[in-house]
């Protein structure tokens, strides 16, 4: 008799423990993968500005499909085949989207490096929960080897300390 109801207690809760499983992203590969979307995107480093009361719960019960989206501010530099050179100064939108109950989430004045989305009439930054558009802290070998996949030469994701 305790067989089977433990049986049945163990399938509940691994029922229950599911859980949002993602691949560490690396800026490389996200710069690897973007380059060959049909969709153009900015590379900026700098920093984004908004209200973080306008964010959904990271985790929720509510499985929210597409949260509002953020007006948002960022302030920082474009890359170019020359390095993050050209100054980006521009009002621009956060999309946070979610997988299930899991949401993507940002913090207002970090600095760091986003991948974006060149739509009109504003450019949008995603903050899936996964991760893979917006990285920080970035290193310097890393936006250095941003710039060389820029510029169509090295351009291989670097090894990961943890």
């Amino acid at each position: 008799m305790k067989a089977p109801m433990l049986a049945a207690a163990l399938a509940l809760i691994a029922g229950q423990a599911s859980a949002l499983s993602c691949i560490r992203p690396d800026p490389i590969d996200t710069f690897q993968r973007l380059a060959a979307a049909e969709e153009s995107y900015f590379v900026l480093s700098g920093t984004l500005t908004f209200d973080e009361d306008l964010l959904p719960p990271g985790v929720s019960q509510n499985q929210t499909p597409a949260p509002e989206v953020i007006p948002a501010r960022f302030n920082g530099m474009g890359l170019t085949r020359d390095g993050f050179v050209n100054a980006y100064v521009s009002p621009i939108n956060l999309q946070v989207t979610c997988a299930g109950p899991w949401c993507g989430s940002a913090q207002s004045g970090m600095e760091g490096v986003f991948f974006v989305e060149a739509t009109k009439p504003l450019a949008t930054v995603i903050a899936d929960p996964c991760g893979g558009m917006i990285f920080a802290p970035v290193s310097e070998a890393q936006k250095e080897m941003l710039t060389s996949c820029m510029a169509g030469g090295t351009c291989q994701p670097l090894a990961q300390t943890r």
